[in-house]
Formats: C-alpha cells, structure tokens, sequence
C-alpha cells in the first residue's frame, strides 16, 4: 500500500518527528463514488494534521465529495454513503504510527510512504453504533454466552474498494464454543441486514485479537 502525504510544510524527517511527538498526526479519509452498479471506496491522501481547524476543513471535504458522488449506487449506495460519512464524522482514519514506522528522508522529498509494515488495522465505532452494540450485549443470554469482556472496532485494512466494518470481539467463561449464531441473532433484531458484524474469540490470542483489544473500544467488563 502507497500513501500519497498531504499538507506536509516540511521535508526534515527530524522536524517531522518532533511534531508527531508534539501531537501532530497523519488522517485519511474515506468518499464513495458511485455509477449505478458500481460503488467504489476511494480514500484520500495521508493529510498531515497540526489542528483541529485544518481537520474540520478536510472532513467537510472528503464528506462533500462522499455526498455528491457516493448514493447513486443502485442497490445500497444511500447506506454506503452514510457509513462512509460516520466514518470522517470521527475525524477520519488515524494512519500516524503506520506512515512513521514506514517514512524515510525520500518519502518526505517524493512526498509518498510505500506501507511494508502494517500497524493500524482497526479504527473507533460511531457513538450511536456503540450504544446500540452494547444494548444488544444486555439481551444476549449469558447460559448461552457466558461474557467477560467485550470489545468493539471498525476493521479498516480492506482490500481496495471493499468498505471497513465492524469487529466484535467477545471473552467468555469456560472451554465451550462461542455461540455466533445466537450474537447474530440477537444483533440484526437492532441492525439492518446489510450491516456486516464479524465476530470474534478472543480467547484465541493471535496478532488480530492483540489489535483488536489496543486499538479497539472496551464497552463491557473490565
């Protein structure tokens, strides 16, 4: 993956690392762009941030663009486009660790960051999606889904094209399978069925679980 950098005012790698660790960030964004039986996820450059009226002049943008091209795909694009705009609503795709784990003195000077080492694969869910994921926690049935902890995020390292979505991450007690069939069951009695949950154990302890939990959202236990 190649990121385009963006409203970069230096090309000392030094000076750049200096306003990372002062709380500059790199963002990207997400827009749509729909022609009848096409929707495709098109995203931004990696927009260097040092402000939070530099961010909101982007997010109008890329929403923008995400509002005049995204909703004219035939079957769905109005849903696309809105999850696309709760997406930049956040502020966008927090991208910083992976550009600065990947940069060099040329990427500065060629003004682009060839990602050969991937950390950010997970981003933080819209408020109301949270709620409402945690509401459907409350009428999971414990016998069933003995839950510990819970955690949530929305997976943004898809392939081109393909939209992120949301990864619920379940501890439970015990040895026994965890029970997808009756979290799903209970999920879509809130959610439309094109919304896409994937669900996971995080009693499996893997690099994906690890993410999940670091750059994730706990909303249930401790």
């Amino acid at each position: 993956m190649i990121h385009k950098l963006d409203n970069l005012k230096t090309s000392d790698l030094e000076i750049l690392k200096s306003c990372i660790d002062s709380g500059d960030k790199f963002v990207v964004f997400n827009y749509r762009v729909s022609l009848g039986f096409i929707s495709l996820l098109r995203f931004s450059p990696a927009i260097f941030i040092q402000n939070k009226i530099e961010l909101n002049s982007y997010k109008k943008k890329y929403n923008k663009l995400n509002l005049f091209f995204g909703p004219w795909f035939i079957f769905k694009g109005p849903f696309l486009t809105y999850n696309i705009y709760k997406s930049n609503k956040k502020g966008g795709i927090d991208v910083t660790k992976d550009i600065m784990l990947n940069i060099t003195s040329n990427s500065l000077v060629d003004r682009e960051v060839d990602i050969k080492i991937m950390h950010t694969i997970f981003s933080k869910v819209d408020k109301t999606e949270k709620k409402e994921i945690f509401k459907t926690i409350k009428e999971i049935n414990k016998n069933l889904v003995p839950i510990e902890n819970v955690y949530v995020a929305e997976f943004i390292n898809t392939k081109e094209y393909e939209s992120p979505y949301t990864v619920i991450g379940y501890k439970i007690s015990g040895t026994g399978n965890l029970d997808v069939n009756h979290i799903e069951k209970v999920l879509y009695k809130r959610f439309y069925k094109h919304n896409f949950f994937e669900i996971v154990d995080l009693r499996v302890k893997d690099d994906y679980s690890d993410k999940l939990i670091e750059q994730g959202e706990l909303i249930y236990g401790n």
